[in-house]
């Protein structure tokens, strides 16, 4: 098969890969709280829990939604009692995200769920270290790439990706 074949193929599989995700996703699940969450809400907290201090509009780049959208999410994690609002030291006009305590138990009790379930997937695929380690370089580089295409696309006002 030649090259572009190949590349094609690896998009397709992307692709694949996007749809089974968003499947997965639309099933809340309970991360050590009596109530249900969804993937895109652990996966705000987990950005947070990351960034401690992160902006709203840090966040919004970070996790490529509009800033309507983030709005939303945090007055949802907000409401659920998942992360509080914290003036800036310097700027009052911005606010600075942070876990509750509830908040960080989410968050490590979805790291541990993924733990266990990426691992047993790992171990019923018997994927090699080198065959993780080349894909991740493959999935890595993709990234990188298309962050900076759609940098430089917004920067030129070619639209908003």
């Amino acid at each position: 098969m030649n090259h572009m074949k190949e590349a094609l193929r690896l998009m397709e599989n992307l692709y694949a890969v996007e749809r089974l995700v968003a499947a997965m996703e639309k099933e809340p699940k309970h991360y050590g709280t009596e109530e249900l969450l969804y993937a895109n809400e652990v996966h705000t907290l987990k950005m947070v829990a990351q960034q401690e201090g992160i902006t709203q509009k840090e966040l919004t780049d970070k996790m490529f939604r509009t800033k309507g959208a983030t709005s939303v999410m945090i007055k949802k994690l907000e409401k659920k009692g998942l992360i509080v609002r914290g003036e800036d030291e310097k700027d009052a006009r911005v606010f600075r995200l942070y876990l509750t305590e509830k908040g960080k138990r989410v968050h490590q009790f979805h790291l541990e769920y993924d733990e266990k379930v990426i691992g047993q997937w790992m171990e019923e695929l018997d994927f090699s270290q080198e065959e993780i380690a080349g894909t991740n370089h493959v999935l890595e580089k993709y990234i990188r790439y298309v962050e900076e295409w759609m940098g430089k696309k917004q920067a030129l006002g070619d639209g908003n990706p």
